[in-house]
């Protein structure tokens, strides 16, 4: 049975069941139902329609004397298809506005304060991915002596993006080398994609070891660290407001689910890996509980969106929290914030 199978008055009951838990996050039951300003039913019906939501898979029992829970199959319902609108306050835009102070902010920053924001708004941890290497265009690198045993790099892409990595040196090189290997990289490279530059570098290091000049040699090996593909893996997601998520009820009253929550945002790469998924889809996307693939992830539901530069989608920006969520204001929240993204991202202010 699916949402369009449903009667009129079980789809009211089980919306108005996901609605008041998510408010209280307490098991529903008849009595309360019946006593909901929307539902003019006896609790006699009331519970023989929860039954039969519940035998269809859409609700659950955790104790035999308790009301119910919606399933995770229940929350899909409800999201496809029977969840309200929301529009946002204008104090919620106001707050998801990117100042004018953001147009000399760097791209990351940019996306920072946004997922941060986005974070604080729904009381959830804020999640983006960043560009990936194929979506990245090299425009510059500049190398920075730090000590005699650290050098600096700093990478540019032609949208925007920065990233700076500190790279181990084996030997001195003076600022003045490394003014001459930066100006030799760009002049090379500048304009590939930051995956091609990886493979080129690669390829000569393999194949030309013998008849490159010094210089050369150090320009590559230095390149090949500072665009380091594990490295730049590592940098690809921001997470702000982790704590939040770890607080509310869902988890922090339960060490079990805490613990899984904890190994969640510590494997980081399966937080991109949803993202990653995410990207693949123009429209959001709502993973709920034992959607996300991940066990660890089973109490956790994630929405996201992606984010364009003009039209091309550049990366993705969400949430992730309890499935016990406002998904109607989760969902306007993240689309707007995807949307001031792409906009700013496309205005050429950058």
């Amino acid at each position: 049975m699916d949402a369009l199978e449903l009667a009129q008055r079980n789809r009211e009951i089980l919306r108005a069941i996901i609605n008041i838990f998510v408010d209280t996050g307490e098991p529903v039951g008849s009595r309360t139902l019946s006593k909901h300003a929307d539902i003019a039913l006896s609790p006699a019906t009331i519970r023989n329609i929860m039954s039969d939501l519940a035998d269809a898979g859409f609700l659950t029992k955790p104790h035999i004397s308790s009301g119910r829970l919606p399933t995770d199959l229940g929350y899909r319902v409800f999201v496809d298809d029977l969840m309200d609108s929301h529009t946002l306050t204008s104090e919620e835009e106001e707050s998801m506005r990117l100042g004018a102070s953001a147009q000399a902010a760097q791209i990351e920053q940019v996306l920072a304060q946004a997922t941060r924001i986005l974070s604080e708004l729904t009381n959830t941890a804020g999640l983006v991915l960043l560009p990936a290497g194929e979506q990245l265009h090299f425009k510059h690198i500049n190398f920075v002596k730090m000590s005699e045993e650290k050098t600096l790099a700093v990478i540019v892409s032609m949208s925007g993006v920065v990233q700076n990595r500190v790279i181990p040196t084996e030997t001195p090189i003076d600022q003045e080398e490394l003014n001459r290997i930066s100006n030799l990289l760009n002049e090379e490279f500048s304009g590939l994609a930051l995956r091609e530059v990886r493979e080129k570098i690669v390829q000569k290091m393999a194949h030309a070891r013998d008849n490159l000049d010094t210089l050369y040699q150090q320009a590559l090996k230095l390149s090949k660290e500072a665009l380091s593909e594990s490295e730049a893996a590592q940098e690809s997601l921001f997470v702000e407001g982790a704590s939040r998520v770890f607080s509310q009820p869902d988890f922090a009253t339960n060490a079990e689910k805490l613990q899984s929550l904890y190994r969640t945002f510590e494997e980081r790469e399966k937080l991109v890996r949803l993202l990653d998924k995410c990207l693949g889809s123009e429209d959001i996307t709502i993973l709920i509980g034992s959607e996300n693939d991940f066990e660890e992830m089973k109490d956790c539901s994630v929405v996201a969106q992606r984010y364009y530069m003009d039209d091309r989608p550049l990366g993705s920006i969400g949430i992730i929290g309890p499935k016990r969520m406002r998904y109607d204001r989760a969902v306007s929240l993240v689309e707007w914030t995807a949307d001031s993204v792409s906009k700013f991202l496309s205005s050429g202010k950058r």
